[in-house]
């Protein structure tokens, strides 16, 4: 025991040092013994077939850009099994079958291309027949719109308005009284110039016409003297008479039936004028001549008659000079030379005072009146509609004459104006200026 105790083993000396003394020593191996190596396993064909499958996969070259169908086919020229990858194997006939609905995919896919592109040229050439269209329209337009400017500018010329009147500056060089001349040097030695514009003049006179302001209050008004006012409305009243006596405001009759509204066309169709006669009150003359042949029996005070005349559209085509009240409808139309303004087959429409029939038969102008009451006092159905389609239109020319005495320098005539015939010369001013008012029949 001691023998082996004083050995040099390193087992000795542990129980030498640690183990108490008495017990049997025994030679423990603390130092791991070496694992016996594991045998190598044993693989089943399927596990070497597996193995071969993966080397030669390895082998095989895939290009990943071209089509798969033909990587399929490099894959199954090497017996390579999808099984062993863990895919499952498509049958010949499958794949065979997805190939020919990629190529049916493909060619729906060209068709439709094809399609696309032969819809977009054809949408191209309708692009370009439009849009060469279009410059054709825009080039029609421009062309109306000069040709539209150029009647306007020759329509704006004919009219007798403030414009025209001041392009030709004929209204600036009116003469108020005798002294004036138009040269400026003797216009100095005359007095001073004038203080109203053109405008305000016009302006100065439709007040007086149209209201029938006082002289005193336009003086006023207008911070001029009574005389001068008095003298402005009479020189204007003169320059617009002969003005609007250069115009024949008698239309033709196929600007008539271009105008003519419906009611006519549906009831009266060949009615080419419509006239009627109406009287203004005066100041009872002092000659009793002249109160003789002013008197209106049907007014039963002194007055002076016109004749007036209007188309189917409701504007003034006729006036008449003033005649004294006494005159007669019939008179008056033979007097007036309304009847050298009608043509062969026109159509006058009136109203019963007018006995014209004879009168105009010899030119062929046909008279419609309304018919006259018959010996039994009644009318018959018949001559009672006539009867009233003809007075639904005849009282357009009422409408036109009651235009014509808005303008209340006519509600009164003092016999002042009954000189130089200066009232005949207003009261065809007052039915000129209605034409410029909106139609009267729409």
């Amino acid at each position: 025991m001691r023998d082996c105790l004083d050995s040099n083993h390193p087992d000795d000396l542990f129980q030498s040092r640690y183990l108490k003394s008495g017990p049997v020593s025994t030679r423990f191996s603390f130092s791991p013994a070496e694992k016996p190596k594991r045998k190598a396993p044993i693989y089943d064909s399927a596990a070497r077939e597996t193995r071969k499958s993966r080397v030669k996969f390895d082998k095989v070259k895939l290009n990943s850009q071209s089509n798969p169908l033909d990587n399929l086919a490099i894959l199954e020229s090497v017996n390579i099994s999808f099984e062993n990858y863990g895919f499952r194997s498509v049958p010949t006939n499958e794949a065979e079958a997805v190939k020919s609905k990629e190529e049916l995919l493909m060619e729906q896919l060209k068709e439709k291309e094809e399609e696309v592109k032969r819809l977009n040229e054809r949408l191209g050439a309708q692009r370009k027949e439009l849009e060469e269209e279009l410059t054709e329209k825009m080039k029609q337009l421009e062309l109306e719109r000069e040709l539209r400017k150029e009647l306007e500018s020759m329509f704006q010329r004919s009219l007798f308005n403030i414009d025209y009147i001041k392009s030709r500056d004929a209204a600036s060089k009116l003469v108020y009284n005798k002294n004036e001349q138009n040269d400026a040097q003797k216009r100095e030695k005359a007095g001073p110039k004038r203080t109203l514009s053109v405008e305000e003049e016009f302006f100065l006179v439709l007040c007086r016409y149209k209201v029938r302001l006082l002289e005193e209050d336009l003086a006023s008004r207008f911070r001029i003297s009574q005389g001068l006012v008095s003298r402005k409305i009479v020189t204007w009243t003169k320059f617009m008479y002969y003005r609007f006596k250069e115009l024949d405001i008698f239309p033709d009759r196929q600007i008539i039936e271009l105008h003519k509204p419906e009611c006519f066309k549906n009831k009266c169709e060949g009615t080419t004028v419509i006239i009627d006669a109406t009287e203004i009150y005066i100041e009872k003359p002092s000659n009793p001549e002249a109160q003789q042949l002013t008197f209106s029996t049907y007014k039963n005070t002194n007055t002076l008659k016109a004749l007036v005349g209007i188309t189917p559209s409701g504007s003034v085509c006729f006036i008449s000079d003033l005649y004294g009240g006494c005159i007669s409808d019939k008179e008056i139309t033979s007097k007036s030379g309304v009847i050298d303004k009608l043509q062969r087959a026109d159509e006058i429409k009136a109203d019963r005072g007018f006995n014209i029939q004879e009168m105009l038969a010899s030119k062929g102008v046909k008279v419609n009146v309304p018919p006259f009451m018959n010996q039994s006092g009644q009318f018959t159905e018949q001559e009672m509609l006539a009867t009233r389609r003809i007075a639904t239109l005849r009282i357009h020319v009422e409408r036109a004459i009651e235009r014509i005495k808005n303008y209340h320098i006519l509600d009164f005539i003092p016999t002042n104006l009954c000189k130089n015939c200066l009232i005949d010369m207003i009261f065809f001013v007052c039915a000129m200026l209605t034409n410029f008012l909106p139609p009267l029949v729409k």
